[in-house]
């Protein structure tokens, strides 16, 4: 007598989607641990050493808050962000690795979710260092109070890298020439329209963040708490990351992508 198998219960079909973002994540995390990654993080830190000491002057806090605020975390941050985000949704789109992406038991917008945050998380970690040294050039020049400036510049850069990591997300998916993308945002938007005393300006993301910055520009002697205004504003580019990555996850599931196999065939 032949046993009729049992139907496979739906737990034992379903993907786990923790697990699924647990391997993108390994598999990201390894990534920012190649050693050309260690190397490109090593010389921009040296680089941002000795131009941060050539900049700021001691005991000058306004130098150094041009530099820390105005420079790395208004200019630096975002455009290093964008290329990184842009940069690592296109090395999946590539036809050695759509193979591998589209056969993973996991969906095409929860791929793109999970490959955001493994991202921005591993670029969050490796950006807490040159703000670290940022900050320990402000102890070593003597700037007033530069612990108390932690928790506003902290919130900015991790604001920043949520915010352009999904603008570059959302570039790379659309195009492969995301830089040319890029520059178009930044002359129009950033530097028009942004500039422009007008509700448009609310288009920049740049201005946004010079907002939520702005307590430490306008400090005197002392270095001021996160306000009200903070808050806002953050919640304002969290709210454009997630839009910016839903229009990744619709444009990425809508493409057909041909993967190395298909060529071969």
């Amino acid at each position: 007598m032949n046993a009729t198998p049992l139907p496979l219960s739906n737990a034992q079909v379903a993907p786990n989607q923790w697990r699924a973002l647990g391997g993108i994540w390994r598999l990201t995390f390894r990534r920012f641990l190649a050693p050309g990654q260690l190397l490109s993080t090593a010389g921009m830190l040296v680089v941002l050493a000795v131009l941060s000491y050539a900049t700021t002057k001691p005991g000058n806090i306004r130098d150094y808050l041009g530099w820390t605020a105005g420079f790395y975390l208004v200019f630096l941050v975002p455009v290093m962000a964008f290329l990184s985000g842009a940069g690592a949704i296109r090395d999946e789109m590539k036809s050695d690795s759509v193979d591998y992406v589209l056969t993973r038991p996991v969906r095409k917008p929860a791929f793109i979710v999970f490959k955001y945050l493994a991202h921005m998380a591993c670029l969050q970690i490796v950006y807490l260092f040159p703000l670290a040294l940022l900050l320990a050039l402000g102890v070593y020049r003597e700037i007033p109070d530069v612990i108390g400036a932690l928790p506003i510049l902290l919130t900015g850069q991790l604001l920043a890298v949520a915010a352009f990591v999904a603008f570059g997300f959302l570039c790379g998916v659309l195009t492969s020439r995301y830089i040319v993308l890029g520059l178009l945002y930044g002359v129009i938007v950033e530097i028009g329209l942004g500039q422009i005393p007008t509700q448009l300006n609310r288009l920049s993301m740049a201005r946004h963040l010079r907002n939520l910055l702005e307590p430490l520009w306008t400090a005197r002697d002392e270095m001021p708490a996160i306000t009200t205004g903070v808050f806002s504003t953050a919640g304002i580019l969290l709210a454009s990351s997630a839009a910016m990555i839903a229009l990744t996850a619709l444009s990425f599931s809508t493409q057909e992508l041909a993967g190395a196999r298909s060529k071969e065939a």
